[in-house]
């Protein structure tokens, strides 16, 4: 009998903790684009138009705006987003990578201004002639909230 008890306090811990790591994200749709993003529990949206989809949750926010409806490559997109970068002069860029995720490709820089962290993601999805650029931005000493930006880039899908 107590192994069953042991064994049903497991279960019971496993199924909340579980339950748990689900509640804490949420996912909203850019209906336009067909586009799904997750993100803490905590974001709102602020703007969802044509042309901008702007969420805002504690310590970081999130802006994506459509860049072109051009099929584009990668290396295109690789190219736009150093640029856009340099753009938002970024005071210093700490890393840049490129990414795959499911039907969409990118490539993010990650860099420094005033005081917070700024992640710019050029994206495309390979199924549309949709790209478009994610910039989230948060404090410069907040490693969670980095973790968490790099986790939302992992999420874009399609609904």
């Amino acid at each position: 009998m107590r192994a069953s008890l042991k064994t049903l306090l497991v279960f019971a811990l496993i199924v909340s903790i579980s339950a748990f790591t689900t509640a804490i994200d949420k996912t909203y749709y850019w209906e336009q684009y067909n586009i799904e993003i997750t993100v803490p529990r905590d974001f709102k949206i602020l703007k969802n138009t044509s042309n901008e989809f702007e969420l805002e949750g504690d310590g970081m926010e999130m802006y994506m705006y459509i860049w072109n409806q051009k099929k584009i490559t990668i290396d295109d997109m690789d190219e736009a987003t150093v640029t856009a970068a340099k753009e938002l002069k970024l005071q210093e860029i700490d890393e840049e990578e490129s990414f795959k995720n499911g039907d969409f490709e990118g490539y993010y820089v990650e860099g420094f201004k005033d005081g917070d962290r700024v992640m710019i993601a050029g994206v495309i999805d390979m199924n549309s002639r949709t790209n478009f650029f994610i910039v989230l931005t948060f404090d410069d000493k907040d490693a969670e909230a980095e973790k968490e930006a790099l986790k939302i880039l992992e999420s874009i899908d399609h609904k």
